[in-house]
């Protein structure tokens, strides 16, 4: 074969494909990155929506509170005075507990309930005592300073420890 010598061939040289880019990616990368950033938004909406809810029942709890003893200050009726703040306790416990915890309690398992989130007997052996006493009594005798500093102080270790009661609605 007479023009069988590879160096008269008409070839060209071997051309290589460009390399593939990074950028813009493949379409499934398009869905899987607004699939992630969907739900990263919707986790970061539902956190901050549950914390902006219990923060706003003790916000109210705390205003409520206020509203209360100021009304204490003018009137000075401590029966009336015991059953607002064992309705606001009631309120706010719902409010941030499982409602199967703390709304059937009563008595005794209700200050046991309060002590437990408290952390000491302030309820059962204390002034929080009068909680389930001083409603069935026509003049009752108690220190109306402390008890409202008892409540303000359950409220806040309410809202704090609310988490080891059980997160449950």
């Amino acid at each position: 074969m007479p023009g069988s010598d590879p160096s008269n061939l008409p070839l060209r040289d071997i051309h290589l494909p460009d390399a593939v880019l990074w950028w813009p990616p493949a379409p499934g990368w398009w869905i899987l990155s607004f699939l992630v950033l969907l739900i990263t938004l919707s986790v970061f909406l539902y956190i901050r929506r549950r914390r902006k809810h219990r923060m706003s029942a003790i916000y109210l709890a705390k205003q409520e509170l206020n509203r209360i003893e100021n009304e204490f200050k003018s009137n000075q009726d401590k029966s009336v005075l015991v059953k607002q703040i064992s309705e606001l306790i009631r309120r706010v416990s719902i409010s941030l507990f499982n409602r199967n915890e703390s709304a059937s309690l009563t008595g005794n398992d209700w200050l046991f309930f309060l002590d437990e989130l408290n952390g000491d007997e302030s309820f059962t052996k204390g002034i929080g005592r009068v909680l389930i006493e001083a409603p069935y009594q026509a003049d009752p005798d108690y220190d109306e300073k402390d008890l409202l500093n008892l409540i303000s102080t359950w409220i806040d270790l309410a809202n704090k420890n609310r988490s080891k009661k059980g997160d449950q609605k």
